[in-house]
């Protein structure tokens, strides 16, 4: 996709292209590249889990004191 240079999306995907070339620049095995990604989206969803536990947490204390 062709986005407007120097838009929100074309910074994004500029930013992409460039982490995948420089595995690309270290030879990096592809096991190593998806391995990467995973571990970044596991990251990423313990920390969502953790904050909606929290939120949860909130409404549950909001629901019993009102």
């Amino acid at each position: 996709m062709d986005y407007k240079p120097y838009s929100v999306e074309w910074s994004r995907k500029r930013y992409l292209s460039e982490a995948i070339q420089k595995y690309f620049e270290d030879n990096v095995p592809a096991d190593v590249v998806l391995g990467d990604i995973v571990d970044i989206l596991q990251e990423w969803e313990q920390d969502h889990q953790s904050r909606a536990n929290k939120l949860q947490a909130v409404i549950k204390g909001i629901s019993i004191s009102a």
